[in-house]
């Protein structure tokens, strides 16, 4: 009988070994298990830090770029809204054209039609009076025939020369958006350089 008890003891006590190396091994595992599962929670952590970070970047980029765009469109406007405000001036100015500088500026006008024999001139209200037929007759001699016509073109300054059926527009304002695109590059560099 104290074989089988000696016997029994030992069994239990291979099971008690058996036992007490799998849980250790179990142990083990899960300790093995819990440091897996901390590292990817670390690696995941450092990722979705990453990632946090590279959309705060982007955003950051994309608000600069934006406001960047949004500070050159203002200036851009505000250049474009006093180049406006230069040309309204100077078609102003034109309005109230001196005398003087209106008959120079027709001479001149006339001078490309000196090699036609007749031609009518149509004045602009803002510039009618300044010559008269008998100004016009000194002015051109007895070769070229110039001839002011009564009509006049409302709310303009200039002059139209009609020759022939065909209409020359010699209104400041025409002459100023002829002249726009030669003059904005050298406006701007003297108002914005």
């Amino acid at each position: 009988m104290a074989d089988l008890k000696l016997l029994t003891e030992r069994v239990v006590e291979k099971e008690k070994a058996a036992i007490r190396e799998r849980v250790e091994e179990a142990r083990k595992d899960a300790e093995d298990e819990i440091q897996a599962a901390r590292a990817k929670q670390e690696q995941d952590k450092i990722a979705r830090k990453q990632a946090i970070d590279e959309a705060a970047q982007n955003n950051y980029t994309i608000r600069k770029n934006t406001l960047e765009i949004q500070r050159r469109n203002d200036v851009l406007a505000a250049k474009q809204a006093i180049l406006s405000r230069v040309f309204e001036d100077v078609k102003k100015e034109t309005n109230h054209l001196e005398e003087a500088d209106y008959k120079v500026f027709l001479t001149n006008v006339l001078s490309q039609f000196k090699e036609e024999k007749q031609v009518t001139l149509v004045s602009g209200e803002h510039t009618k009076g300044l010559v008269d037929q008998a100004w016009l007759d000194a002015t051109t001699g007895p070769s070229f025939k110039a001839t002011l016509s009564n009509e006049v073109v409302t709310d303009n300054a200039g002059v139209l020369v009609q020759k022939d059926g065909i209409e020359y527009n010699f209104l400041f304002d025409a002459l100023i958006e002829d002249a726009k695109p030669e003059l904005v590059p050298i406006i701007t560099k003297e108002l914005f350089v």
